[in-house]
């Protein structure tokens, strides 16, 4: 493959990309306040995961067959479950992680992954530190190039949830239901302005304060981002109450989702990463893996 043994001599600006990545304001891009969330990991606890610590980690893939030149490096933060992650062994866990791992085994090419800080993961980039990104950073709607860097396709979809108490009959799908919490300003308030226009929003200025209003009964429903809701509803605070409906996926209100970044000259490495993709989630893989953490599927073009 061309991008192999071309790209480790092709280096961006580290003070243009920095610049850049300050001025497009990717240090927010991802899944909305669902790391400001100090909770265990969901389902994973039930399924033997050990929990994740402070540290970094290197994990090299080798696949059989793979080619032995070029180790194609990744960067992911290590520090947002259940999407990248160190677990109590040392070791890099998470949805990103084995998404990483599925793409070098289809494209036989041996693989570094290191956890880096998330703010210095787009000037690593700039510096040739490593070649691509996966760090649930949000795409751009409708450009797959943005200044110095570069989009893939995406891996993961964004989708939204509804809860209720376990006490209540309050459905998602009522016509009659009271105001609806929701944190004000995200994701999950677009699509229930888009889809649900006949619901009353409440508007809660955090994640915490709107769980604090269910579990209260402040409000007798809330939407929020799924995978933050399975997390919550997996955590002792969350015992009293269940989801209620969902996954909802729509990537006008929600966003296309989350995929790999490399710099922006290097379109062979977006194109290998895109194809790579498209095989995998034609196969099934990427729906595999996300079942490994979540209770429903994240894989783009999902829908319910």
């Amino acid at each position: 493959m061309r991008w192999i043994t071309t790209w480790p001599h092709r280096r961006r600006s580290a003070v243009l990309l920095l610049l850049a990545f300050w001025a497009g304001g990717l240090v927010s891009a991802r899944i909305d306040g669902l790391a400001l969330m100090d909770l265990p990991y969901g389902r994973m606890l039930a399924d033997g995961v050990p929990l994740p610590v402070e540290g970094t980690q290197t994990d090299i893939i080798i696949p059989d067959g793979a080619d032995t030149g070029h180790m194609l490096r990744f960067a992911t933060e290590g520090a947002y479950p259940p999407f990248n992650f160190v677990d109590a062994t040392g070791a890099l866990r998470g949805i990103e992680i084995d998404i990483i791992h599925a793409v070098c085994a289809d494209l036989l090419v041996r693989c570094e992954i290191r956890a880096v800080a998330w703010d210095a993961l787009l000037p690593g980039l700039a510096r040739g530190d490593h070649e691509a990104v996966a760090a649930s950073i949000r795409l751009p709607e409708v450009d797959t190039v943005s200044g110095p860097v570069r989009y893939t396709q995406p891996y993961l979809s964004h989708a939204i949830a509804f809860a209720a108490r376990k006490d209540s009959d309050v459905l998602a799908a009522d016509t009659a239901v009271p105001p609806v919490g929701v944190v004000a300003g995200t994701r999950p308030a677009a699509w229930l302005a888009a889809h649900r226009p006949d619901l009353e929003m409440r508007p809660y200025p955090s994640a915490r304060a709107l769980y604090a209003g269910l579990i209260t009964g402040e409000v007798a429903l809330i939407v929020d981002d799924a995978v933050r809701l399975d997390r919550w509803l997996n955590d002792a605070s969350g015992t009293c109450c269940r989801m209620t409906g969902g996954p909802h996926f729509d990537d006008m209100a929600l966003g296309r989702g989350v995929g790999f970044v490399v710099a922006a000259e290097n379109e062979a490495l977006a194109a290998s990463l895109d194809a790579a993709l498209s095989r995998l989630r034609a196969a099934g893989r990427i729906d595999e893996i996300t079942d490994r953490y979540l209770p429903f599927p994240l894989a783009p073009g999902e829908d319910s």
